[in-house]
């Protein structure tokens, strides 16, 4: 502070003083004063120093105002009042002399625009200035806490000041400022661009490590959610104590530990077996650990042969790869059936259980081997045409004989009527079982006889068939008058309708009374009678014509009766008057028969005969209700039946 301000203050504690009756305290605040302005003055050339100490001595009351208001308006009066003889420029008196920027009077101030020392307030004078935040003179900088334009130094105006990490300027949590001016860091919660993850937490078995970068199997730390069992870090591995997969290796993993604490010699995970290339403890299956592996015949623990066990575990005798006694050759039991030895150390040979394509073999079932089976006695594959009936596969085989017209057909099945090939047994075979075609069902040409009616037969009873049958020996049915006694049908057939040979057109051997004149008879009225004109051996009766008068019994009109023989009038009368019936009369109902004459009359019918004794007459009936009618064929003489 200057000296003038001091000056002023030793002023106002002298006031002070006086005013609470403290004259030391005045006389040592006038001597101070009184100093000070000496001291003053010295640095001042001239009166003017001792003229501004004499006033401001004399200016101080004793009495009256307080002191402060005494001091007050002396030190006013003494900064303001001019000077009447011999007056010294003074900064504070209100005018701008030589040597002061400004004088603002009273309105000097450490903070007005007037300093009060009459400088013009700036920026860096030390002095707060109006429209400064901040004045520290030469210590206003940038990074300090007053900056170079006397503006307080704040988080987020760009410029680094006391207390900040930082300062970007701006309000962006995630870049390398933060909003607080603090330097980015890990762990403070923000994700910087060269951070992948910020928790704000120190614990590393969580989703962020302490390094804020994504949990994740090699980074270091065992995180326990996801899985972890451990890790190493970099020094994680495949074959390492911690795998790449960040598990604590283990046997049976896949994995071989063989680094680190490992002592794996192999792992093969879940194939890690007995007799398996790694064992269950993974280590390699060697000869004389006492368990078989996949190139050993045997393993008893030790390296000792003679044992039945080689040293190199394998198995003594056959497969040795030495000939031993009964041996005919040992390979070693190489696995190779074709090479010339066999795994039982014995040469190839058809029949031993292995195939030897490089002998000819097409298969070798051992004793399995079979002529009706899938692999034959000579080592071949059964197939159609081979002679050999491959059972449950094959019907029939006859080896180079098989054919589609032979009793083995060319696939190897049986021959049978319908599969549509002519098989030896059959003379047609068209596919079908239709037995009225030209082929029957039994693969036989149809023909007359086989049982079947074929078109243009009328029958065919097969082996039935017989001319003395129903159906001929011809397929035809049998008929009266095709020559063939029918059996209890006919008594005879000579093939023709005559009825007057042996043999009738019904097919009844001729006889006399069967209505035909045969050979050696001299009628035949159909009847056995006599006395009818012919007689019963069928000859003719000579009868003498006798006729009577009579009255005919419905028109007693006068009649006449006659004899006429049987063979013309089919009736016979006696000289009594004593008819005897008319067969055909006696068929009508009637059972006498009468001749009369005269007009016509009432006739049941014609009987054959004559119109007149002696004369041919014809036969017609009248057969309604046998009851006589009218007849317009009337003759003079007629015959009437009678009842």
């Amino acid at each position: 502070m200057n000296r003038r301000v001091w000056s002023r203050l030793g002023l106002v504690a002298a006031a002070l003083a006086v005013a609470c009756g403290d004259s030391s305290a005045t006389s040592s605040a006038t001597n101070a004063s009184t100093t000070e302005a000496t001291t003053e003055a010295g640095t001042t050339t001239g009166a003017p120093a001792t003229t501004e100490a004499a006033t401001t001595t004399t200016g101080t009351p004793t009495t009256g105002a307080s002191a402060t208001g005494t001091t007050t308006d002396a030190t006013t009066d003494a900064a303001t009042s001019e000077p009447t003889t011999g007056a010294v420029a003074e900064c504070g008196d209100g005018k701008v002399d030589p040597g002061e920027e400004c004088d603002d009077g009273r309105g000097n101030g450490i903070d007005q625009a007037c300093t009060d020392e009459c400088k013009q307030a700036t920026c860096g004078d030390g002095l707060v200035g109006p429209g400064e935040e901040c004045d520290n003179g030469a210590d206003n900088a940038a990074m300090n806490a007053c900056k170079a334009d006397c503006t307080a130094n704040v988080c987020g105006d760009g410029a680094v000041g006391p207390g900040e990490g930082c300062d970007d300027g701006n309000q962006t949590d995630d870049d390398e400022c933060t909003n607080a001016c603090k330097l980015a860091s890990c762990g403070d919660g923000i994700v910087a661009p060269t951070e992948q993850c910020d928790d704000g937490n120190q614990d590393d078995s969580d989703g962020c490590t302490n390094n804020c970068t994504n949990a994740g199997c090699g980074d270091g730390f065992v995180q326990a959610v996801a899985g972890e069992e451990c890790d190493a870090g970099a020094a994680n591995g495949v074959n390492a104590d911690c795998t790449d997969e960040c598990k604590n290796a283990a046997c049976g993993d896949g994995k071989v530990h063989d680094t680190g604490s490992g002592t794996e010699q192999c792992d093969e995970g879940a194939n890690n077996l007995p007799n398996s290339t790694c064992n269950p403890s993974c280590q390699l299956n060697v000869c004389g650990d006492g368990d078989k592996g996949p190139m050993e015949g045997c393993d008893d623990g030790n390296a000792m042969g003679g044992d039945g066990c080689s040293a190199s575990c394998q198995t003594e005798g056959c497969g040795n790869a030495v000939v031993d006694e009964g041996e005919v050759c040992d390979d070693g039991q190489n696995g190779d059936q074709d090479d010339g030895c066999t795994d039982l150390c014995a040469l190839p040979a058809c029949g031993d259980g292995f195939e030897q394509p490089g002998a000819g073999e097409g298969c070798d079932l051992g004793n399995g081997n079979s002529n009706n089976g899938a692999c034959t006695l000579a080592c071949e594959d059964a197939a159609c045409g081979d002679d050999f009936i491959h059972v449950g596969v094959e019907q029939c085989d006859d080896g180079p004989l098989n054919g589609n017209d032979k009793a083995c057909k060319a696939d190897c099945t049986t021959q049978v009527c319908g599969d549509g090939f002519v098989g030896p047994s059959e003379t047609c075979d068209d596919g079908n079982m239709n037995n009225n075609d030209a082929c029957t069902n039994v693969c036989k040409a149809a023909t007359c006889g086989d049982g079947f009616a074929q078109p243009g037969e009328q029958c065919d009873d097969g082996a039935n068939n017989s001319n003395t049958g129903a159906c001929t020996n011809a397929c035809k049915t049998a008929v009266c008058g095709d020559g063939f006694v029918h059996a209890g049908v006919e008594q005879c057939d000579d093939a023709n309708a005559s009825n007057t040979d042996a043999c009738t057109s019904a097919c009844k051997n001729a006889a006399c009374g069967d209505g035909f004149v045969q050979a050696g008879e001299q009628c035949d009225d159909g009847n056995l009678a006599n006395n009818d004109g012919c007689s019963a051996a069928c000859q003719n009766e000579v009868l003498a014509q006798k006729c009577q008068t009579g009255n005919d019994p419905f028109t007693n009109a006068p009649w006449v009766v006659c004899e006429a023989n049987a063979s013309s009038a089919w009736i016979s009368a006696n000289n009594t008057g004593t008819y005897t019936p008319l067969t055909i009369c006696q068929q009508l109902g009637y059972s006498q028969v009468g001749q009369y004459g005269g007009t016509c009359g009432n006739i049941c019918g014609y009987c054959e005969g004559a119109t007149s004794c002696g004369s041919p007459g014809k036969k017609t009936f009248d057969m309604s209700g046998k009851s006589c009618g009218a007849d317009k064929l009337c003759f003079t003489v007629m015959w009437t039946c009678l009842k």
